[in-house]
């Protein structure tokens, strides 16, 4: 069993890639807001509504945020960064299939500005990777609110495979969510099971 404080140098180790290489993301969720604003059909990602896994489950809750979850994962939090996240891991490692939240507050800005913001990197500190490939974009519906996927291929030095990371964004009650779903690209479908446990309970304050 890893150390706690060895946990959270993997934490603080992702936040750093995520917000290092995930800024291109946001020009994915602000196309699809203004294919939104523009009445562009857009296509609703159903893949996590649709499928269950018959696991034993936990119930976390932190920052007013509560969610179930697989019961062997580990879940932590930590607000090291200046934001409130939290991380749910599989396992501890660099590779590791993980879900996780960043809780950014939107210091009262409609929904189309906080991600806006967001893209001109005013709410989070981010800057454009090359190694982030996008390969679809979508609407989903989590705690009954509409969210926006963007999914992506890294292939980063920092990782020894191709990844796919899910990023999706959600923006309710004067905050923006910014979640991630990520595992290596030829384990990720074999995952969405799980992933779907925690993208089904979860709730927002």
């Amino acid at each position: 069993m890893l150390s706690k404080k060895y946990v959270g140098i993997i934490m603080v180790f992702m936040v750093t890639v995520v917000l290092t290489s995930g800024c291109t993301s946001l020009n994915g969720v602000l196309d699809l807001i203004n294919d939104k604003m523009c009445n562009k059909q857009l296509v609703n990602d159903t893949s996590y509504a649709n499928i269950s896994a018959n696991t034993p489950t936990k119930t976390y809750s932190a920052y007013g945020i509560r969610f179930k979850y697989p019961r062997g994962w580990t879940v932590e939090s930590e607000n090291e960064s200046g934001s409130n996240m939290i991380f749910a891991l599989k396992e501890i490692s660099f590779n590791c299939v993980q879900f996780q939240i960043q809780i950014v507050p939107n210091n009262g800005m409609s929904e189309e500005e906080a991600i806006r913001q967001i893209q001109d990197g005013n709410l989070v500190q981010s800057t454009i990777s090359p190694s982030w490939e996008k390969k679809s974009s979508y609407t989903m519906t989590i705690d009954n609110k509409t969210a926006y996927e963007d999914i992506f291929l890294v292939n980063d030095s920092h990782f020894s495979k191709i990844m796919r990371i899910s990023q999706i964004t959600l923006v309710k009650n004067d905050k923006t969510y910014l979640m991630l779903l990520q595992a290596p690209d030829e384990e990720f479908d074999k995952e969405k099971p799980y992933f779907a446990i925690i993208l089904n309970s979860l709730k927002f304050p």
